[in-house]
């Protein structure tokens, strides 16, 4: 993998974190949890990808698709987990 491939996939993740972000709403917090969970959901997609072979919207040495879906799916179980709230006694 190369640097501006490893640039890429980082820009591509995080416009995926922002736009989820402005879906979602929320204040700065929410904004860095969505962004997080972006880029590790698209590196381990990425990852697992070329780990089992699998090629689906290949983009260069980044396997795009597989990349995109697991950053969609640690997105929503961002959200999930940044919704639970601590009740005070």
């Amino acid at each position: 993998m190369t640097f501006p491939s490893f640039i890429l996939g980082c820009m591509i993740a995080s416009i995926l974190g922002c736009a989820f972000h402005f879906w979602r709403g929320g204040k700065l917090g929410k904004l860095l949890l969505f962004n997080i969970f972006a880029w590790v959901g698209f590196w381990v997609g990425h990852l697992l990808a070329q780990w089992m072979g699998w090629h689906f919207l290949q983009l260069g040495p980044l396997n795009l698709g597989i990349a995109i879906l697991f950053t969609l799916l640690f997105l929503f179980l961002g959200n999930w987990l940044g919704q639970v709230q601590v009740e005070a006694r």
